[in-house]
């Protein structure tokens, strides 16, 4: 019974290292994707406690990590409070460039999740992060219009 376990752990052990060793699609963590393809980092950014009607920005790294050049495409926000724009529409193998994501908090209250879609001409077609904050409702009252 213990030669089972013992063989039963050395085979979790070998199986959770081969998985940390690998990196996207099987490929190891230093060879390239073959074609276009993109890693954006992080995929999700949490603006924490906020207060309504500011302007947040931040900052996603989208990195070619295939053998061809990628083309960025159209990129869309789920709300209109959510803008980005990426440095570059092009980037070459090994290379890359910054999306900078703007949220606007505006007079929502509570919990908000917004995504941002990038269309390329990666293998992946469509690669997606996320922006959330918690908005805390202002206490004083709003200026006339």
């Amino acid at each position: 019974m213990k030669r089972l376990a013992g063989a039963l752990l050395m085979l979790t052990w070998i199986g959770l290292h081969a998985m940390t060793a690998t990196g996207h699609q099987g490929k190891s963590a230093t060879e390239p994707v073959k074609g276009p393809a993109i890693e954006v980092t992080p995929e999700f950014h949490d603006f924490g406690k906020v207060e309504q009607n500011l302007t947040l920005d931040t900052e996603f790294e989208i990195r070619n990590i295939g053998t061809e050049e990628v083309n960025i495409g159209r990129i869309s926000t789920s709300c209109g409070c959510t803008a980005a724009l990426t440095a570059d529409q092009m980037v070459k193998p090994g290379e890359s460039t910054t999306l900078k994501v703007t949220l606007e908090t505006r007079r929502y209250k509570g919990r908000i999740t917004r995504s941002v879609s990038i269309a390329s001409n990666a293998v992946k077609k469509i690669s997606t992060v996320k922006v959330t904050a918690f908005v805390l409702e202002t206490t004083e009252e709003s200026p006339p219009r």
